[in-house]
C-alpha cells in the first residue's frame, strides 16, 4: 500500500525537477552560445576589413604582372615580325619618357595603327595583343587603354599607364644605353608615387631589381 500511493508522487516530483532542470539548462547554454558566435563574428568581420586593402592589393598585382606577361609576349611576336621592337627612346625624364611609351604600346600592339579607336581589319592591321583597342575598352570595367589628352595609352589595373622604353639595337659609338634591358624596359608603377624614389619597390617590372 505504501508502495502504491508514494511512488508516483516521488516519480512524479523526480520527473518534473528533471524537467525544469533540463529546460533551465538548454536556454542557458543557448545565451551563451550565442553570445560566443556573434563575438567570433565581430572579430573576424574586423579581421577582414583591416585585411581588405592588402586582399585587394595583391589582386591588383597578379593582374598586373598576367598583362605584362601578355604585352611581352606581343612585343616578342612584333619583332619577329618587323625586325625590332616598337621604338621609344628615353629622352630627359625616364618615367615621363616611360608614359609616352604607353602610347607607342598602344599604336603597335592593338591593331589600332591610325588611331581611331578601333583595329583597322580593312587595312589587314595585325593585333598583337588582343582587346587592346580603344573601342574594346570603352565600357569595359577593368580597361587595358584609355584616351589621355586625346591620345590613347596601354594602362594597367591601377588604371596607371604601362611604362615601355626601348631603344635601337644597335647605338652608334660612344652612345650609352639607357635602358636597364638592351631589348626594352616595360613596368608598372602600381599605385607608388613615380616621384618617391623610396616607392620604387612597389613598381612590377621586367628587369631585375637592381
Amino acid at each position: 500500500m505504501f508502495y502504491i500511493v508514494l511512488t508516483p508522487r516521488v516519480g512524479f516530483c523526480y520527473s518534473g525537477y528533471m524537467k525544469m532542470s533540463l529546460s533551465g539548462s538548454r536556454r542557458a547554454f543557448s545565451m551563451v552560445e550565442l553570445m560566443v558566435v556573434v563575438g567570433i563574428m565581430v572579430i573576424l568581420a574586423g579581421l577582414l576589413i583591416a585585411a581588405l586593402p592588402g586582399i585587394q592589393n595583391r589582386i591588383n598585382r597578379n593582374k598586373v604582372e598576367a598583362f605584362l606577361a601578355e604585352l611581352q609576349n606581343g612585343l616578342s611576336h612584333y619583332q619577329t615580325d618587323h625586325g625590332i621592337y616598337p621604338l621609344n627612346e628615353p629622352s630627359g625624364d625616364r618615367d615621363k619618357a616611360g608614359v609616352e611609351g604607353a602610347a607607342v604600346l598602344y599604336k603597335h600592339l592593338s591593331g589600332d595603327y591610325n588611331l581611331d579607336g578601333e583595329v583597322d581589319f580593312d587595312k589587314n592591321e595585325k593585333v598583337y595583343v588582343p582587346n587592346l583597342d580603344f573601342d574594346s575598352n570603352r565600357e569595359g570595367r577593368e580597361p587595358r587603354s584609355t584616351a589621355v589628352g586625346g591620345e590613347y595609352m596601354v594602362i594597367d589595373s591601377y588604371g596607371q599607364p604601362v611604362r615601355y622604353l626601348a631603344q635601337p639595337p644597335n647605338l652608334p659609338s660612344g652612345t650609352k644605353r639607357e635602358t636597364y634591358n638592351p631589348t626594352y624596359d616595360l613596368w608598372s608603377i602600381t599605385d607608388a608615387d613615380p616621384d618617391a624614389a623610396e616607392d620604387r619597390a612597389k613598381y612590377i617590372t621586367n628587369w631585375s631589381s637592381l
